[in-house]
């Protein structure tokens, strides 16, 4: 039995031979330019002929021909981190086909530099989105091409930018928290100089003191986005909540909640009893463990959309678009409940 050889692709060329007519003629159909230079009568054969033949347009090899980019670049700061796969979903959805979408990935480390972003500039891309960019990254960015920024706490530098609201969010997570009788909650976090990741802390502060709580002031921050990590600085860390009358802890990243719930198991700390857990970016995983992880659902595909159409309208009319929010919502699961016993002590002011 020999191997099958591959279908070979029809081209413009094909079509014009089974029409008799030009490859210009089959070129100005397939784009839209055929009135008043294409005999109707032509126009409808070559029609015909490519539903026939099943031919498509090798965008490549037109936008090489034209001189224009047909790529949307996206720099990621994690593409393993399941919220941006949610992210680029969304935007897929809002480019469709318009332009093919390239991820640009970090060289090394955890997050991108400004080798990555040289990279995309060199790259001859229609836009940029530019994921959750650190505030040192763009302090000297000079785009060369329509650039949009995504998470990155509010416009920087003259860029527009696609932003997730919390404040509403956080209140309800706030009135969730101290209506089950928690007064002192602490928090585990990313060490990011990135105004969203920082954002998310300060936010929450200030909506659990207008609650009468408090953050312990002990916060982890750790600089690897991993379960492990977060297992391990909870594991060592949780004497001292305790000990301070800690009852709830909000993780400012859903892996890290992961880790926590793995290091309570091991510890036999109960969840929610002896502890409540939270997590930030509703991942679709984090219904199905157990218990089922209460979230502050960051709308990623959501984010995904409204980041892709604006930036479509920064290519195609050039107009900078005014930087947007999209709301962020909680969402209460099993992982959060009344504290199994009193603090016994009044909330620090």
């Amino acid at each position: 039995m020999t191997a099958r050889e591959p279908a070979r692709r029809v081209t413009a060329r094909d079509v014009a031979a089974a029409v008799g007519c030009s490859v210009s003629s089959v070129s100005l159909v397939v784009s839209g330019k055929a009135q008043g230079r294409v005999r109707v009568e032509t126009q409808e054969a070559i029609e015909a002929a490519i539903a026939r033949l099943g031919y498509r347009l090798n965008t490549t090899a037109s936008a090489l021909a034209s001189g224009t980019s047909l790529g949307i670049g996206f720099l990621s700061p994690d593409p393993t981190n399941p919220f941006f796969s949610m992210v680029l979903d969304g935007l897929g959805d809002a480019l469709a086909d318009r332009y093919a979408l390239s991820v640009l990935v970090p060289t090394g480390g955890s997050d991108y530099d400004r080798g990555t972003v040289r990279r995309a500039l060199a790259g001859d891309f229609a836009g940029l989105l530019l994921a959750s960019p650190s505030e040192r990254l763009l302090d000297d960015f000079v785009p060369t091409c329509p650039t949009l920024l995504l998470d990155a706490g509010g416009p920087v530098n003259g860029l527009a930018s696609v932003d997730v609201d919390l404040r509403e969010a956080l209140a309800e997570l706030a009135a969730h928290l101290t209506g089950l009788g928690h007064e002192r909650i602490a928090y585990l976090g990313f060490r990011r100089d990135k105004a969203s990741v920082q954002g998310r802390r300060h936010q929450l502060d200030r909506a659990l003191r207008q609650r009468g709580a408090v953050l312990h002031p002990t916060t982890v921050e750790l600089t690897e986005l991993t379960e492990s990590a977060a297992q391990t600085a909870f594991t060592d860390t949780w004497p001292l909540w305790r000990g301070a009358g800690v009852t709830a802890v909000v993780c400012g990243d859903e892996l890290f909640a992961y880790g926590v719930l793995r290091s309570c198991r091991v510890l036999g700390v109960g969840v929610p009893g002896d502890l409540s857990v939270v997590g930030f970016d509703n991942l679709p995983y984090s219904s199905l463990i157990d218990p089922p992880l209460t979230s502050v659902d960051l709308s990623a595909r959501l984010l995904g959309q409204t980041a892709g159409r604006a930036l479509l309208g920064l290519i195609g009319d050039g107009a900078v678009p005014g930087s947007s929010r999209v709301p962020a919502r909680l969402v209460v699961r099993g992982s959060t409940g009344a504290p199994r016993r009193p603090t016994g002590q009044p909330a620090a002011r």
